[in-house]
């Protein structure tokens, strides 16, 4: 019985850390073939304000900080991009025009997002080259479409965004980043109705479903990982209503997940969802992800032509 071995990990959310320690991890734990799910580039731009006495200045993670040092600036950086965010260090002219001008705002993010990806490419080379482990990647909900092309100049890792990809020549893989609308009004948020069509169309150019992975970032609705906490809409952006939960899901997943049932889904998506799940003979994935913290989560599994034969949740 031949097991093809995965290591899936999801919502790196432009952590470097996390990223490194996927690539690790891939090694470590012997696995045949990587999957990064969606979700790769960071949340936020932390300013770093460079003063007219050669100084700088920041507010990271609550805190003030004056650097007064090319050291003490290195240092910052690596912990803000080891959180997953984006260090702009420029002039308070330039972040006065970054905090009014939408547009230079856009097109600062893209450049700062674009220069990680391809500094992950870069360290993914001399770490994978050689080996014969195929990782695939696709974009999430929040990662911008203008990002793809960088994505798709990597030389070590394979985009897998709307394709059916062959893994170890034994499973069917489809994949995609786009998901249902949220309240974040994010770039790959589509309605459930057109999500369906999408998955549809790949799963129709399957030849073997039982044993295929669906590698869908969105995880099924009204599934055990999909919950989070409940959103009020009505605040821009929306707020948090704590210790009150619902689910996030794609109904479009779900259906997509009863009508084909693939061999497994691999979801991301609801960070604090980690987990597994059964739909009819499917087993569903959520590895979780706690990227601020420069953590790694994910799961190894093992499997045959017929079946998950094993399974096991890492953090580290």
């Amino acid at each position: 019985m031949a097991l093809v071995r995965i290591l899936f990990a999801t919502d790196l959310h432009g952590s470097t850390k996390a990223f490194l320690k996927f690539l690790k991890a891939i090694k470590l734990y012997k696995a045949n073939v990587g999957i990064l799910g969606g979700d790769l580039t960071g949340k936020l731009i932390v300013a770093i304000e460079k003063q007219e006495n050669g100084t700088y200045h920041t507010e990271f993670m609550g805190r003030s900080y004056q650097l007064d040092s090319d050291v003490s600036l290195n240092e910052i950086m690596v912990q803000i991009q080891d959180t997953g965010y984006y260090a702009f260090v420029a002039s308070k002219d330039e972040i006065q025009r970054f905090a009014n001008d939408p547009q230079f705002a856009s097109d600062t993010f893209n450049l700062l997002a674009a220069k990680r990806l391809e500094e992950w490419m870069h360290l993914a080379k001399p770490r994978l080259e050689g080996t014969g482990i195929n990782v695939y990647f696709t974009g999430g909900n929040d990662d911008r479409l203008e990002l793809d092309d960088v994505l798709r100049a990597s030389e070590t890792m394979i985009f897998a965004e709307s394709r059916v990809v062959t893994l170890e020549g034994e499973h069917e893989m489809i994949s995609t980043g786009y998901t249902n609308i949220t309240p974040w009004k994010c770039p790959r948020d589509i309605p459930e109705e057109e999500l369906y069509v999408r998955i549809e169309k790949l799963a129709e150019k399957v030849t073997d479903l039982k044993s295929a992975i669906f590698n869908l970032h969105a995880p099924p609705k009204e599934s055990t990982i999909d919950v989070c906490t409940k959103l009020d809409t009505s605040f821009d952006p929306p707020r948090a209503l704590i210790g009150q939960e619902t689910p996030g899901g794609s109904a479009a997943v779900r259906k997509a997940i009863e009508t084909f049932q693939p061999l497994a889904g691999l979801h991301g998506h609801i960070h604090e969802a980690r987990g597994v799940d059964k739909i009819g003979r499917t087993l569903c994935f959520n590895p979780g992800s706690e990227y601020t913290e420069g953590t790694l989560k994910s799961v190894v599994l093992n499997v045959s032509k017929e079946k998950v034969e094993s399974y096991q949740f890492l953090s580290g």
